[in-house]
């Protein structure tokens, strides 16, 4: 069983990622390594600073089972389930300046978050195995949440569409 961890920038990936390794033993993959290891890539994109990566090679590496894969295009690869980590428009603009992201880069993923990007193309590849974990507060809370799933928990509490952030589309 492999599981996506994924989500837009500043959702806590990362930080729930080592919750997951240290607190309940899960082997979390990160996939910036495994791009740049193995040189997933084509390029480099000037205007968002940032590899231009290879899906298709990424999505032919060997990846073995009972994996958490994380990073934001992990729901772009072939496993058993998507947790797509969702935050409140304003924590995450918050999380991003305070990361240092330029105010385009922080305005492209606040608009994101608001409009579903990540959880509609997961759903697009997975359709019924993608879940939802709200990450606006504890990061402990989240990660004991991501496991659940891993472990096939109560499923049912974390279908997608739960989190609706259109309100905020004027501040965008």
């Amino acid at each position: 069983m492999k599981t996506a961890l994924t989500g837009t920038p500043g959702t806590g990936k990362t930080t729930i990622s080592k919750m997951l390794s240290d607190g309940y033993g899960l082997e979390v993959v990160d996939l910036n390594e495994v791009i740049r290891a193995h040189g997933y890539y084509t390029g480099w994109d000037e205007n968002r600073h940032c590899l231009i990566v290879d899906i298709e090679a990424l999505n032919a590496h060997p990846f073995s089972d009972g994996l958490v894969l994380e990073g934001h295009l992990s729901h772009h690869l072939p496993v058993d389930r998507v947790v797509v980590l969702r935050t409140d428009p304003d924590v995450l603009r918050a999380r991003l300046k305070e990361k240092g992201f330029s105010d385009n880069k922080i305005r492209e993923n606040f608009e994101a978050e608001i409009l579903d990007v990540i959880l509609v193309e997961a759903l697009e590849v997975h359709r019924n195995n993608v879940y939802e974990v709200d990450s606006t507060g504890t990061p402990s809370i989240s990660a004991r949440l991501v496991w659940e799933i891993t472990q096939g928990q109560g499923l049912e509490r974390f279908a997608p569409g739960q989190y609706d952030w259109t309100g905020y589309l004027n501040d965008a």
